[in-house]
C-alpha cells in the first residue's frame, strides 16, 4: 500500500471513529478518559484527542477495544454499534496490520461441556474453572449464544479477543505447539476472564511468566480476587484455559 492510499485508509477510520464518537452523545476526551481509569490499559485525555483527531491510531487491537469502551460507556449497546466490524477493519489497514486470514467457523461445544464454564464464582477457597476457546470461535460464539447463556455483548468481546490472538499466531506462523507471545497470551488471559463475568474495565495484568512447556503463567488483579490463567501452547483455537480464582 503506498503513501496515499494509507492516508485514504486513515481518513476512513478516522471518520468511521468519529461517528460512533458522535452517537453516544460526542463525549469529552476527559470523559473518555475517565471511563478508562481502573483498566489495565487507561487512557490519558490526550491520548483520546490524539485517536479522536486522528493524530494517532492505537497501537493494538485491544487498545481500541478499550477506547471504544470508553466512547460507549457502561450503557450498552447502542447506536453506532453496527459500524464496530468496519472501524477494526479500517484500523488495521490504517496501521498497516494484515486483514485476518479466513477462518473456518469451529463447531460449538455441546451446552452440557461448557455450562460449567459459568458457574458462580465462590465467596472463599479456591476453585479451578475453564474456558475453551473453540465455543468462541464457533458458529454458536459468532451468533452470542454460549451454552445457556444468550449475553451477546460479553459473548461477542470474549469471541472477538480470542480471534485476534488466534490471527496474529498464524499471521507470524505459529505451529503445532509453538508457544504464544506474552501480549497473546495476556489477549487470551483476559478473555478468559470475561467470559467468566469478570468486567474488562475492572482487570489488571500483574504478571505473565513463560512455563518450560511453553504455556503462560499469567496473573490478573481483579476485585476482591486474584485470577492466575493457565494459557497452553499451540493453535489458540484447541485451547482450554484455566482460570484459578483466590
Amino acid at each position: 500500500m503506498d503513501g496515499c492510499d494509507r492516508a485514504d485508509e486513515s481518513s476512513a477510520y478516522a471518520a468511521c471513529l468519529r461517528r460512533i464518537w458522535s452517537a453516544h452523545g460526542s463525549p469529552s476526551a476527559e470523559r473518555i478518559a475517565r471511563r478508562t481509569d481502573g483498566t489495565f490499559l487507561p487512557l490519558s485525555p490526550s491520548q483520546v484527542e490524539e485517536y479522536l483527531d486522528g493524530r494517532a491510531l492505537p497501537e493494538t487491537s485491544l487498545m481500541l477495544h478499550i477506547l471504544l469502551r470508553g466512547i460507549k460507556g457502561h450503557d450498552g449497546a447502542a447506536p453506532g454499534d453496527e459500524d464496530d466490524p468496519a472501524i477494526f477493519t479500517l484500523w488495521r489497514r490504517a496501521s498497516g496490520q494484515p486483514d485476518p486470514a479466513p477462518t473456518t467457523p469451529l463447531p460449538p461445544v455441546p451446552p452440557s461441556e461448557h455450562e460449567p464454564d459459568f458457574a458462580p464464582l465462590p465467596a472463599t477457597g479456591m476453585v479451578e474453572l475453564t474456558v475453551q476457546v473453540a465455543a468462541y470461535l464457533g458458529a454458536a460464539g459468532i451468533g452470542g449464544i454460549i451454552g445457556n447463556r444468550a449475553d451477546s455483548a460479553v459473548v461477542r468481546t470474549t469471541a472477538r479477543l480470542f480471534q485476534s490472538v488466534r490471527d496474529r499466531w498464524r499471521h507470524r506462523g505459529g505451529r503445532t505447539g509453538e508457544p504464544l507471545s506474552e501480549e497473546e497470551a495476556v489477549d487470551a488471559a483476559i478473555a478468559a476472564a470475561i467470559a467468566l463475568d469478570y468486567s474488562l474495565d475492572l482487570l489488571r495484568v500483574t504478571g505473565a511468566d513463560p512455563r518450560s512447556d511453553g504455556s503462560w503463567r499469567v496473573t490478573l488483579a481483579a476485585p476482591d480476587a486474584t485470577l492466575r490463567a493457565v494459557v497452553p501452547a499451540g493453535d489458540p483455537a484447541e485451547a482450554t484455559i484455566l482460570i484459578m480464582p483466590g
